[in-house]
Order: structure tokens, then sequence, then C-alpha cells
């Protein structure tokens, strides 16, 4: 017998093509102020009460759970998806730290989290768990470099150490000959001979201002035979405005200085910073000014709301903020401005980068 049922008219297929594309479309971009929460509220919960056990930079994952960035707690792990965005009372997460089920508790061993934690754990859950960590960390080389958390050494009060006891002593000439002397006898080792007036006047021209001294300032040294010789040299070069130059330098390579955006074939606007300079000029200015290091770093971040109002000159300091391209990109078009993102997400990922330029700047000291 033949089929007589009906031919299915094309409205059908282009409501199911319609639903498919719908499907598959971007999830929207989280909301500034969702952003904001997140980084205030759920990033410190994470990095304090969970990174320890389920994070692959820190070395380890139980449970096969990982919960420094989105993908691992939206793939979940042992026991299946961690989180179900807007909606907590499924998320598996939410009933770990609640300790309802004795097998399934988070952070183990009794240190359950505060009521207040949890609850911006639920309110972060219904507004769709945004999260901005979309790469997976890996582990680096200095990742346990001065400590964790509040324990890193930036975040410790100043004290005076004891000067280090040493063998010795004839070699030392100050304490800190001594922290450096007590190293070497640790290991061996003895120091160098004194360099002579030649060599030394060549080096300490090439630390501090990147520059070989000339002919008549070496002879000036060689023939100056009175004991502060050395030190009247230090003090020349610490006042040159070639100091800043070369020591503002690796400030300006950490914050990532550039005056363009290193993209020459961009259509819809320039690749220049045309007002780079002001950034690049602030930071020299700094070195040889010795301006204080906690002012130096305040004014990167928030120039534009310290006192007095009416002193302008410190603005060209949030040009750190501008820098940085992972910012520039966050930024909707066509009106890339730093007005359209929120203040403290962009200070709060710049302030990130500052303790690095921090740390490398120890380094190379």
């Amino acid at each position: 017998m033949m089929n007589t049922r009906p031919h299915p008219g094309p409205l059908p297929v282009l409501l199911v093509l319609w639903l498919s594309t719908i499907s598959n479309a971007p999830a929207a971009e989280p909301a500034g102020a969702q952003l904001d929460f997140f980084e205030n509220k759920i990033r410190p919960i994470f990095a304090d009460n969970c990174y320890k056990c389920h994070s692959p930079a820190n070395g380890k994952i139980k449970g096969g759970l990982e919960l420094d960035w989105k993908s691992g707690w939206e793939k979940g792990g042992d026991s299946g998806p961690a989180i179900v965005p807007g909606d907590p009372e499924k998320s598996l997460l939410l009933k770990a730290v609640r300790y309802t089920d004795p097998d399934l508790q988070m952070p183990p061993k009794g240190e359950k989290l505060s009521d207040a934690q949890i609850n911006d754990l639920v309110a972060w859950i219904k507004m769709g768990a945004p999260d901005p960590r979309v790469t997976r960390p890996t582990a680096t080389a200095t990742a346990g470099y001065g400590g964790k958390g509040k324990d890193h050494w930036s975040f410790k009060p100043l004290k005076k150490p004891t000067p280090a006891s040493v063998k010795g002593e004839a070699w030392v000439k100050n304490d800190v000959d001594r922290f450096v002397l007590a190293r070497l006898e640790e290991n061996g080792m003895t120091p160098n001979d004194p360099a002579d007036k030649r060599t030394l006047i060549r080096r300490v021209y090439y630390d501090l201002i990147g520059l070989p001294p000339t002919e008549d300032e070496v002879m000036t040294f060689l023939t100056d035979d009175s004991p502060p010789a050395f030190e009247k040299v230090v003090d020349k070069l610490l006042s040159s405005p070639h100091y800043g130059e070369r020591w503002g330098r690796h400030w300006l390579d950490v914050a990532r200085y550039s005056d363009s955006k290193g993209q020459f074939n961009r259509q819809r606007e320039s690749s220049i910073y045309p007002y780079a300079w002001t950034y690049r000029d602030y930071v020299i200015k700094a070195f040889n000014d010795d301006k204080p290091y906690n002012r130096f770093i305040m004014e990167q971040l928030a120039a534009d709301k310290l006192p007095p109002a009416n002193d302008k000159t410190s603005l060209a300091a949030l040009g750190f903020l501008r820098q940085d391209r992972c910012v520039d990109q966050r930024l909707p078009r066509p009106h890339r401005h730093l007005r359209a993102l929120p203040r403290s997400q962009v200070r709060s990922d710049s302030a990130g980068r500052l303790l690095f330029a921090a740390w490398h700047l120890r380094q190379l000291g």
C-alpha cells in the first residue's frame, strides 16, 4: 500500500536549524560586576582552600578535579561536573563545602568554609558561575619562590636581620659583606681579589648607567687617592639622568611598555600609542627622583585617586594600566578605552603584574 503520510513542509526544518544555531552560540561575556564578584569573593576561596589539592600547577589533582581554571570544574572529576551554573543545589561543590555528606567534605579535615564564604559560592553559582580563568595554569620554576599567599616575603613586615658571623673578619668592610662572606664560607669558597681601580670604575659605570666612563673620568678616579674617591663616583652616577634610563628600562620591560601595539596593518584603529612616552618618562623620572617605592606602586594603580587632587604630574603613571594588551583585548569595540572596564577589574589584574615586576627587579639586584 502506498504511504500517504504528508511530507513535512520547510517550517519544521528551519526551526531545527534555528534551534541548533542557538545551542551552538557562544555564551555571553560575564558582566563587569560579575567578574568583580568573582575576583573579590570567589577566587580567594579557591586559592586559599582548594588549589593545594586541586591544581596541577601545585602538583596535586585529587579525585581528578581541577579548580584553578573554568574548564576544570566544568569537566569535573571522578564524580562528574563540580558546578552546575545557575543551580547551586545540583552542584557537587556546594554539597562538599556544606559538609552534608560525611564522605564528601571540602576542604577536608574539618577546615569547613565560613557561612559567608558558602553564601558567596551560592550567589556566584546562581549568577551562572562567571569565571575568567580560561587557560589551564602550568607550574613554573618560580612558583614556590618566596612563599605562597600571605606567606610570601613581599607581604611580610620589614625587620633588621642579625649580621652573619664570619671567619675572615679582615675582608669585611660592612654588614653586607658579612652576609656575602658567610655564604662563601658555607660553600668552602673564598672572595676574589679586589678589582683594580680602572676595572672598578668601568664596572660601576656599566652597572649604574649602562655607559662606559670617558678617559678623563677614568683618569680623575685613578689620581684621586682620597678615601671617599669611589663614593664620589657612585654619587655622581646616581645623580645622572642616565641612571633612571638604565634602571627604569627593567621596570618598563616587565610592565610590557611599548610605543605601539605591534600590528601595523590594523584597519579600524591606529597601531600607535601616541602618548606612551609620557609613562616611559614618568618611570625614568621616578627612578631619578628616588621616589618612595610604595608611592611608585600606588600611583601606577590609582594616581587619579591620590591627594593632592590638584597635582597632575603623576597621572602619567596610569599609563601602566594601558600597556597590557590582554586588558586592551577585553575592551569592547569600537570604544577601546579604560572607562569601558571597571577600575577594580583592570587594577586587580595589574596589581599582579606589579608584584611580578617587583620580584623581577629583586632578582636583578
